[in-house]
């Protein structure tokens, strides 16, 4: 019968012919269900073509030999090679159409037993063309390695819009509108063994496809009781690794010693390439331990000092070994940070140094002595500031309490630039020279300069990296006393910066003072005395500092509960008389050692404590110049 138009166009042929009915062979292919042999999913209804099993087992022994290898169908490639060439003969087998062609093209797929997900792979792109191609890519890699998958099933789209202007004047012909797609495609692996999946995963890496994205999210499945089995599992890891410490340096033996020392005495290990070898060693050990700390010249220090640092300096000199090196100094330069009075910072000065005498500090067994009279403080500074990184300095947080800028504050910023000093930017640096200069191994500090020792073990390491084994990082010594808090606002610390002076006690204040700054101290208006940092931080803050100066060694529960039936007001008379009394002895003595008469004596300490602290910071700095080459 004459071929119709669309029949001929889809074959591919320019005349009127006469061709036959589909032969009983391409009817059997296209009835075949699904199987594991080929991809065939058409159904023998599409036809409207009965065939048997023996009468398909008979086709495909007919099927001449170019079309396939015996006992399977024919390639796709073999099927399509006729529609491919316009001149084929107007005679020539009839080919099948491209409809039925994609079946065979389509992959195939297991059927899940359990339907357990193992893997959801998410494909993106934003070219339908490539998102299809690779979810097929990937759906017959999961086939060969016999994983059951689903899908790809379209997911909804993700669409993009925005504008952008075209020019500086913004009206609607200047705007330029776009908008971006994404399409999303989904495959889930079931019942898959994990390993497996991360084998399917590492093939679909190892050939991605160029403009579509990956996301996969893998389940793994463990049997029940695990629990059970933990015990056994790790002894079994423990014989495994036992045989095996050795090689990490865990255990070890006689044999790895003698190995050890073998490769060190060989040449290869002593000489590279005809030149030293340079090994990086640990610095020295001192021969005898050092602290240092430091205190600012800013004033009489009120009872967060003396509680935070004063008292534990004493404390650690009457309990360290002799062979201890003490070392206190009146920090000075750090005090001219921010512009001060000369004649005020004099006076200040003064009466640091006959503080730290009076809380009882001796200049015998401590050296005490002004920073500034020892030139190689900032000697060492210069040399540390050549290593020392501004990112870490950006970063520092005290610079920025001084100019009451927030913790986000950057250097990068206009407002900061104009109000940040180089001096006060940099002196954490400084503050690194003054514990190395004395090679401290250790340095009592509060809780608010952990952040300043942790840059001077930085500093320590900078130097080192560069120059050599020089410095040993300090170790910290924290005050067992948490920070007190303003009497007038207990959020905030102890401070003599802030505007009110009766929200700090000084260590010179009298009794009739401190009762008068206790009894005016902010608490609540809750009966009672109980513990409570959180809702109850004034009367919290009483408690603590309570607990600083008890002689008992009470804790701050422990004194709420002894004056849970007290009054408020009882309350701050118990507080201010326990402070009159801690402070009466410190109290006495300075004003004995302030007084004009003991200026000579101020002085002497103040010399005799300079001669001693330079001795100790010129031997370092020998050692710095010398690794410096200068």
């Amino acid at each position: 019968m004459p071929a119709p138009a669309y029949i001929r166009s889809s074959l591919g042929l320019t005349k009127r012919v006469k061709i036959d009915p589909l032969k009983p062979k391409f009817a059997s292919l296209a009835r075949q269900p699904v199987s594991h042999s080929f991809p065939m999913k058409a159904t023998a209804s599409r036809f409207g073509i009965s065939t048997t099993a023996a009468e398909w087992q008979a086709d495909v022994q007919s099927v001449p030999p170019h079309s396939g290898t015996e006992g399977f169908p024919p390639s796709a490639q073999d099927l399509s090679a006729g529609l491919l060439d316009p001149n084929a003969a107007v005679d020539s087998e009839p080919r099948l159409p491209r409809s039925v062609q994609a079946v065979y093209l389509t992959p195939l797929k297991r059927q899940a037993k359990y339907g357990v997900p193992s893997c959801d792979l998410q494909l993106r792109s934003y070219n339908v063309r490539n998102v299809e191609f690779f979810a097929d890519f990937a759906l017959r890699a999961a086939y060969y390695l016999k994983l059951p998958a689903a899908g790809p099933i379209p997911l909804p789209r993700i669409i993009e819009r925005w504008t952008v202007p075209k020019s500086n004047f913004v009206h609607k012909k200047s705007q330029e509108n776009f908008e971006r797609i994404t399409l999303r495609r989904l495959i889930q692996i079931q019942d898959g063994h994990p390993e497996t999946v991360e084998i399917w995963l590492a093939f679909l890496r190892k050939h991605a496809y160029y403009g579509v994205g990956m996301k996969a999210n893998v389940w793994e499945h463990e049997k029940l009781e695990v629990g059970k089995t933990m015990d056994v599992s790790l002894d079994n890891m423990k014989r495994v690794l036992e045989p095996k410490w050795a090689h990490f340096g865990r255990k070890k033996n006689l044999d790895t010693s003698e190995k050890v020392m073998e490769m060190m005495t060989g040449d290869r290990f002593r000489h590279t390439a005809d030149a030293p070898l340079t090994v990086v060693a640990a610095p020295p050990p001192p021969v005898r331990e050092v602290i240092f700390s430091g205190i600012q010249p800013t004033g009489v220090p009120h009872l967060g000092n003396y509680l935070g640092a004063l008292q534990q300096w004493v404390r650690i000199q009457n309990t360290a070994p002799a062979a201890t090196n003490l070392i206190y100094s009146i920090v000075d330069l750090h005090a001219i940070t921010t512009r001060q009075d000369p004649a005020q910072l004099r006076k200040w000065k003064r009466e640091t140094l006959a503080i730290l005498l009076a809380v009882g500090l001796d200049p015998q067994r401590s050296t005490i002595f002004f920073q500034s009279t020892v030139p190689a403080h900032t000697e060492l500074m210069w040399i540390l500031s050549c290593t020392a990184s501004m990112g870490y300095l950006s970063r520092m947080t005290q610079w920025k309490s001084k100019l009451s800028l927030p913790d986000e504050a950057s250097t990068s910023d206009t407002s900061v630039k104009i109000k940040l000093k180089l001096g006060l930017f940099s002196y954490p640096v400084l503050q690194a020279a003054d514990v190395l200069v004395h090679r401290a191994t250790q340095v009592p500090v509060g809780e608010d300069q952990v952040q300043h020792l942790e840059f001077v073990r930085e500093c320590a390491n900078n130097f080192n990296h560069a120059y050599g084994p020089v410095f040993a990082e300090p170790k910290t010594i924290l005050s067992p006393a948490k920070r007190v808090m303003s009497l007038k606002e207990p959020n905030l610390k102890m401070s003599k910066s802030h505007e009110d002076p009766r929200s700090r006690i000084l260590i010179t204040d009298g009794p009739d003072e401190v009762r008068k700054k206790i009894r005016l101290a902010l608490t609540d208006s809750t009966s009672g005395v109980s513990y409570d940092p959180l809702y109850r931080p004034g009367v919290a803050n009483l408690l603590e500092i309570m607990g600083h100066l008890d002689d008992h060694g009470r804790s701050c529960h422990e004194l709420a509960q002894h004056f849970s039936t007290l009054s408020m007001r009882d309350f701050k008379q118990k507080v201010a008389d326990r402070i009159s009394e801690s402070l009466s002895d410190i109290r006495t003595r300075y004003v004995q050692i302030a007084n004009a008469d003991n200026s000579d004596y101020l002085d002497h300490v103040a010399a005799r404590g300079a001669q001693k602290a330079s001795i100790s910071a010129e031997k370092t700095m020998t050692i710095v110049y010398k690794a410096i080459g200068l």
